[in-house]
Formats: C-alpha cells, sequence, structure tokens
C-alpha cells in the first residue's frame, strides 16, 4: 500500500511539471540599438518581460496578455513569440506603449492586447549626464499662395483652317471637337 501512494505521488508530481512552461527568452534589438531580451511566462495569462541594455542605459518592462483569443497562438506558439520580438525591434523603445496589439492578430478581442502591468521605462543611467543638443531657432515659413495656376491653354496650330474649327464646333461634341476639324479640314 505505501509502494502504490509513493508511485502515485511521484506520477502527480511529474505531471504537474509537465504542465508548467519554462520561460522562454527570445532576444532581439529595438530600433535605437538596444539589447533586448524578451521573457515570456505564464499559462492562461501570458506574461512578457522586457529587459534592453545599451551602453548609456538599461530599462525593463511587462506586459500581460491572454494570447489564447489568438488564432495565429494556438496554430503556432514559437512563431507567435518570434513575430512579437520583431514588432517591437521595430521600436525605438519596446516599453513605450501602455498597450497595443500583436500584428498576427490585429481584430482579436480585448483580452487578447498586450497591456504594461509593471511601470514601463524603468531607466537606470549608468553613465554621464547626458548633453542637451543646442536648440534651433524655428524657422518661419511663409504661407501658401491662395492663388491657383491658370490651367494650360490649349494649343492650336496655326495650320487650322478657321472654317473647319467652326464647323466642328456646330456638328460634334467638345470631346471630338479636335479631331472632327482635322477630318473636316482633309475635305474642304
Amino acid at each position: 500500500m505505501k509502494c502504490g501512494t509513493v508511485i502515485i505521488t511521484m506520477a502527480l508530481a511529474w505531471v504537474g511539471t509537465l504542465a508548467q512552461q519554462p520561460e522562454e527568452k527570445i532576444p532581439f534589438q529595438s530600433k535605437n540599438r538596444d539589447a533586448c531580451v524578451m521573457t515570456v511566462s505564464g499559462q492562461e495569462e501570458m506574461r512578457v518581460k522586457i529587459e534592453c541594455k545599451n551602453q548609456d542605459k538599461s530599462y525593463l518592462c511587462e506586459f500581460a496578455s491572454k494570447p489564447t483569443y489568438c488564432r495565429a497562438y494556438n496554430k503556432d506558439k514559437r512563431g507567435f513569440w518570434n513575430q512579437l520580438s520583431k514588432d517591437l525591434g521595430k521600436r525605438a523603445n519596446p516599453c513605450e506603449p501602455q498597450m497595443f496589439r500583436h500584428s498576427l492578430c490585429p481584430k482579436a478581442p480585448a483580452p487578447s492586447q498586450f497591456k504594461q502591468v509593471s511601470p514601463g521605462n524603468q531607466q537606470s543611467d549608468t553613465s554621464k549626464p547626458e548633453k542637451k543638443p543646442p536648440t534651433k531657432k524655428p524657422v518661419t515659413k511663409k504661407p501658401p499662395s491662395t492663388k491657383k495656376p491658370e490651367p494650360p491653354k490649349p494649343k492650336q496650330p496655326e495650320d487650322q483652317n478657321p472654317k473647319a474649327v467652326k464647323m466642328a464646333k456646330e456638328h460634334c461634341s467638345w470631346f471630338f471637337q479636335t479631331f472632327c476639324s482635322y477630318m473636316i479640314e482633309i475635305f474642304v
């Protein structure tokens, strides 16, 4: 009997470890060339922790989402997270938005949106204070002119017969007047 309870306890512990997902770390680089690592953890509600480091600074933030509402996540979880790292890599600061949607799930319901749960941009400056660039004087622009450009005048060759032009205006629609005046000129 003791052996049976030990085996059952071990089996339950083993099944429990199967159900837990290990943290997945995906490195990427932001638009500003910050070296970032996206750590994904959780089951139903996923937590995405983003840590970025540069020579001058480091910052981190955390987002929460329920990606199971997204069809792309259910099809290919690894591809979903890789695409998210590519999307975040297009941003200058991946921690800036308070909320964003995944590019693979633009029409997914609200719970699938990534919402920031920890205060973003927790920055620690590891270098000298930055010097502010010199401010430039604002350039005043001239207001746009209100004159409309004149429509181009139709070119009339000097060779045209004024009688043919007059007859074309009387007998042809405006669209065919040039053609008609040419044909009339041939036969007149």
